[in-house]
């Protein structure tokens, strides 16, 4: 899933919408494209929730690599965002004042493992607040999480293996509820493979195999939420 600022995301739907008189269209048509454009305010909560998600990925993304200052940028990204929907977070995201003391412990630390992985369990409680009904499964986002998790553990130091089961085991039961839904077996099966390597990698320990595998996983999941926002 590639991430657009929140604020990026606003400006480009209102510029959308203030640029619906297209040359060569009617009144009424003109009429009908900007009434699919919607203003920030006017999103769903499923919208929403899943825009304010994008900077705790992006945060778990860069946490490793990216200079300090881009790192604080993001931080107050993530902050702005989780504030602008926390009346839309179910009760189980309720211990994100705790995240954000985690995520300030591990910044202050220069503790990039710790700032990453509390990043991806404030995304965690953000997408699994998303209500049901939803065109893509919020299990397509929660599998992204896992891969996210399941990385943030192989590039700590040292490598926290452990935590990479305890990584894939989420990612199991999440893909055993979203296999039936899928109607493409050669994905299914893709996929499927994929996390039988990134189990393979954690018995043997292969930190080359575990950084491959997991790259295709998150490359997998991207396939997935095209999949199902196609449907």
């Amino acid at each position: 899933m590639k991430y657009l600022p929140p604020l990026a995301l606003s400006i480009m739907i209102v510029s959308l919408g203030a640029c619906g008189q297209t040359p060569g269209r009617s009144a009424a048509e003109n009429q009908a494209a900007s009434t699919n454009t919607q203003a920030p305010a006017q999103l769903g909560p499923s919208e929403r929730l899943l825009a304010a998600a994008e900077p705790f990925e992006k945060l778990t993304e860069i946490a490793f690599t990216a200079p300090l200052p881009e790192i604080d940028k993001t931080i107050a990204d993530a902050r702005s965002a989780a504030e602008s929907v926390r009346p839309l977070l179910s009760a189980g995201a309720t211990n994100t004042d705790k995240l954000f003391l985690e995520i300030d412990r591990a910044r202050k630390a220069s503790d990039r493992a710790g700032l990453a992985l509390a990043s991806i369990e404030f995304y965690r409680g953000i997408v699994s607040s998303v209500p049901t009904g939803t065109k893509v499964p919020s299990a397509v986002s929660l599998l992204d999480y896992a891969g996210f998790r399941y990385q943030a553990d192989l590039k700590a130091s040292p490598t926290r293996w452990s935590d990479m089961s305890s990584a894939m085991r989420f990612a199991q039961s999440q893909w055993s509820g979203l296999k039936p839904k899928l109607n493409d077996a050669a994905l299914a099966t893709s996929f499927e493979k994929t996390l039988a390597d990134m189990d393979k990698a954690i018995a043997k320990k292969d930190a080359a195999l575990a950084a491959s595998s997991v790259a295709a996983e998150l490359n997998e999941v991207d396939k997935l939420e095209v999949h199902f926002a196609a449907q």
